[in-house]
């Protein structure tokens, strides 16, 4: 590592070769400097690419379960699953276009990066399907975070009020001798349930504002 005049770090490959004849006393030795910079860029971006999501900037499901098995085997114990999705996507996509899912999926990466750090993880694991791995998190530190999320997810909707970031998420936290592959599924039936309560509403909310409607046409 070396630095340009105005700061700018420089990968440099340093080589060098004896002179045939100088071997006794390194008299004469040909040096070579090559700049490797944008080479260490590019590997470090490839690196990057295998454990991260591009659209998001979070971890993608590669690294979840690499993750999810290392706090298998080594902890630390208890572990908080938050399993989330994103409400509204395939909606957001078929009414006004990709440009507006992808800046969904945008907010989501914004708000789960906001709310955790290391040792904490959030991943996007599908299309629109995130996880939060949580070491060392019990049940009632747990719900704290579900608490912030609700926040941050309301203070995102503030910054765009035309399209709205909602969530549906299971929270699961792990047992004693229990295997982290069931807490995830606990959380994910959770999250389903959750799912289905919110859709379940917005249909009846869409009914009875036909009603409405229909009544004050009659009248």
């Amino acid at each position: 590592m070396n630095y340009a005049l105005d700061g700018t770090k420089l990968n440099l490959l340093l080589q060098f070769s004896v002179i045939p004849g100088r071997e006794h006393d390194w008299s004469l030795v040909q040096v070579a400097l090559t700049d490797i910079t944008a080479r260490k860029k590019a590997e470090a971006y490839l690196e990057y690419l295998g454990t991260h999501d591009v659209l998001t900037k979070l971890y993608n499901r590669s690294f979840f379960v690499d993750e999810l098995n290392r706090l298998d085997r080594k902890g630390p114990q208890p572990v908080t699953v938050l399993m989330v999705d994103l409400n509204g996507l395939k909606a957001a996509n078929d009414e006004l276009g990709h440009a507006a899912g992808d800046s969904l999926l945008r907010r989501a990466g914004e708000v789960f990066s906001s709310l955790v750090d290391r040792p904490a993880t959030a991943a996007r694991i599908g299309g629109d399907e995130f996880a939060v791995l949580l070491p060392a998190t019990d049940e009632k530190a747990g719900e704290a975070i579900l608490e912030t999320l609700d926040d941050l997810v309301e203070i995102n909707n503030q910054f765009y009020p035309d399209l709205t970031l909602s969530l549906s998420v299971g929270i699961a936290t792990s047992r004693p001798g229990e295997r982290l592959e069931a807490v995830v599924k606990r959380a994910d039936l959770l999250m389903l349930d959750a799912k289905r309560q919110h859709y379940s509403d917005i249909a009846h909310d869409r009914r009875r504002r036909i009603a409405v409607g229909e009544t004050a046409t009659e009248h």
